[in-house]
C-alpha cells in the first residue's frame, strides 16, 4: 500500500506562467495546480504564495453571521463542523499592464484580483464569480477594465478594482431581478421547414409536447457590463485599436468553437459588427495580434494557422503546422490542436517579433518570424520547430529586447524541470540578404529553475492531470449518423 502512494507523488507542471517586473525586481507567476508562486528571478526565491480556497472559507464563515443578530445562531456547529469547501485549480491568469495586479481565473468560475508588491507579496483584492466558466481574460490599457469572455460566448467588462458603492447597486438590481423573474417555457428555434430528416422531426415534435422551463441565467450581484455574446462557444479574445480618420478606436476580436473570428468595435459600440475572418474549416482555439501590425495570427483544429488581415477581414498565408513537426507525430493520421499562440520579440532587434505556436500533447514549439510574412517569399520558409522535452503549456517573456522566453511544459518527473528559458535570435544567411531565427537555450536560467521545479510536490494522477491539462482537442465536433437514408 506504502508502494503504491509513492508511486502517485509526481511533479505538477505549472499550468500557467506570467512575468513581471516590478522596480528592480523580477518574477515569475507560475501557477501550480491550486497554488500560485511569485518567483524572485535576481533572488533565487519562492517569495510568496497564493492557495485559492483559503478566503473561500473566511468569507462563508463572515456571511454566516452577517444577520445582524447577537445571539448565536442556532446552526453555527453546524456551520462550523461543515466540510470546507475544496480548492478549485487555477486555469488562466493575466497581468496587468502597470505590473501591479494579477487577475487569477480558477475552476469554480471565481476571477480573483490580487495586488503584487515590489518585494513579490501577493494580496488578495476581490473574488467575483461568473455566471460560465471564463475561457477568455484580457486587461485594456487603461489598465481599468477587464474584459471577460466566458464559455456560454458572452464578453464582459469588469472593473479591475472593486467599488463598494456600485457593487452594492448592482447587488439590489440583481435581487431585483431575481424575485420578478417568471420560468419561461422552452421554445424550440427550429421549425418544420428547417428540419427536413425524419429523426429530426420526430425530436422537434417531442419537444414541442414536452414542457421544459428554460434555464434562467443568474443576474450578476456586481458591477458589469455586458458587451457583446456568441451563438457558439467562445474560445478566445484579444482587443486592438488603429487609426481610424485620425482617432485611435478599439475593437474586439473573438474566436469561436464554430470556426469564426468575429471583429467588433470595442466599447461603447461592442454591438457593431465590423465583419468575420472566415477560412477554418474547424474550430478556432487561439488568436494572436502582431504587434505594431494589423496582423491577426488564427489556429485550431486544422493543420495550419492563417494570417490575417484582420481590419479587411482577409486571409494573406496559411502556415503549414504539419510540415513543420511531421517528424514528431506518432501518425501521419493524428489530428492537430493548436493550445497556444504568443508573440514575443527577438533577441537584440527592434520592431522584429516572432510567433510561439504550441499544439497540444506534442513536444515542441514552433516559431514563426513574423518579418517574413510582409514578403515575396513562400510563408512556410519563416516556420522554425523546435523541439522541447515536454509537450508545452504556457509561453512567457521577460527582461526587454534582450530577454528570454520561458517555456513550462508537462514534465512530471522528480528530477525534471518545469520550466525552461531559451533565446530567439536572428542569423543571417551567406547573402545576408535574409535572415532565420536562431534558437538557443538559455544555460544561466537553469540553476534557479530547477530550484523552482523542486519547490513543490503534488500527490496527484496522471489520468486526472490529462484531463486537467489537455482540453482543446476536446472542442473538435463528433460526426453524426448518417442521415442520407433517413431523408
Amino acid at each position: 500500500m506504502q508502494e503504491d502512494v509513492v508511486t502517485q507523488v509526481i511533479h505538477h507542471p505549472f499550468q500557467c506562467i506570467a512575468s513581471l517586473e516590478q522596480g528592480d525586481g523580477q518574477f515569475l507567476l507560475a501557477a501550480c495546480g491550486v497554488e500560485l508562486l511569485a518567483y524572485s528571478l535576481a533572488g533565487r526565491k519562492v517569495a510568496s504564495k497564493w492557495r485559492s480556497g483559503i478566503t473561500d472559507q473566511i468569507a462563508e464563515t463572515i456571511n454566516g453571521h452577517a444577520n445582524g443578530s447577537e445571539e448565536r445562531p442556532a446552526k453555527k456547529q453546524k456551520t462550523d463542523n461543515k466540510k470546507a469547501p475544496p480548492a478549485s485549480r487555477i486555469i488562466s491568469m493575466r497581468v496587468s499592464c502597470d505590473q501591479s495586479h494579477v487577475i487569477v481565473v480558477t475552476e469554480d468560475k471565481v476571477i480573483h484580483v490580487l495586488n503584487i508588491t515590489g518585494d513579490g507579496h501577493l494580496t488578495e483584492l476581490s473574488r467575483r464569480a461568473m455566471p460560465k466558466r471564463p475561457c477568455a481574460v484580457r486587461v485594456m490599457p487603461d489598465p481599468s477594465t477587464i474584459l471577460i469572455g466566458d464559455k456560454f460566448g458572452d464578453v464582459y467588462s469588469l472593473p479591475l478594482l472593486v467599488s463598494e458603492s456600485k457593487d452594492q447597486s448592482a447587488q439590489a438590481e440583481a435581487q431585483d431581478a431575481e424575485r420578478t423573474a417568471e420560468p419561461a417555457l422552452f421554445k424550440p428555434s427550429a421549425t418544420p421547414l428547417t428540419v427536413h430528416t425524419k429523426r429530426n422531426l420526430r425530436a422537434l415534435e417531442s419537444q414541442k409536447k414536452q414542457k421544459i422551463v428554460t434555464p434562467r441565467k443568474e443576474p450578476l450581484a456586481f458591477d458589469h457590463r455586458l458587451l457583446l455574446g456568441h451563438v457558439s462557444m467562445l474560445t478566445d479574445m484579444v482587443h486592438a485599436a488603429r487609426e481610424v480618420d485620425g482617432k485611435t478606436r478599439r475593437y474586439i476580436l473573438t474566436a469561436d468553437r464554430d470556426e469564426h473570428i468575429r471583429v467588433s468595435r470595442g466599447p461603447p459600440q461592442s454591438h457593431v459588427i465590423e465583419g468575420y475572418c472566415l477560412a477554418h474549416t474547424d474550430f478556432v482555439s487561439k488568436i494572436c495580434l502582431i504587434p505594431g501590425t494589423e496582423l491577426l495570427v488564427s489556429g485550431g483544429g486544422n493543420d495550419w494557422v492563417g494570417v490575417w488581415d484582420w481590419p479587411r477581414c482577409e486571409l494573406r498565408a496559411k502556415l503549414d503546422l504539419r510540415k513543420a513537426i511531421s517528424h514528431l507525430l506518432p501518425s501521419n493520421d493524428d489530428k492537430l490542436a493548436v493550445s497556444g499562440i504568443w508573440a514575443v520579440p527577438v533577441s537584440h532587434q527592434v520592431d522584429r517579433w516572432a510567433l510561439c505556436v504550441a499544439c497540444e500533447k506534442l513536444p515542441a514549439l514552433i516559431f514563426i518570424d513574423c518579418s517574413a510574412l510582409g514578403d515575396d517569399a513562400p510563408a512556410d520558409a519563416s516556420v522554425t520547430a523546435y523541439k522541447t522535452d515536454a509537450p508545452v503549456l504556457d509561453v512567457a517573456y521577460y527582461g526587454g529586447h534582450a530577454g528570454y522566453i520561458l517555456i513550462a511544459h508537462d514534465d512530471r518527473r522528480l528530477d525534471g524541470r518545469r520550466v525552461r528559458g531559451v533565446r530567439v535570435n536572428a542569423k543571417g544567411d551567406e547573402n545576408e540578404t535574409r535572415s532565420t531565427l536562431d534558437i538557443s537555450e538559455a544555460t544561466a536560467l537553469d540553476e534557479p529553475f530547477m530550484h523552482l521545479s523542486a519547490s513543490t510536490l503534488a500527490l496527484e494522477e496522471n489520468a486526472t492531470l490529462d484531463s486537467f491539462l489537455y482540453t482543446t482537442a476536446n472542442l473538435r465536433k463528433r460526426g453524426g449518423w448518417d442521415e442520407d437514408n433517413e431523408a
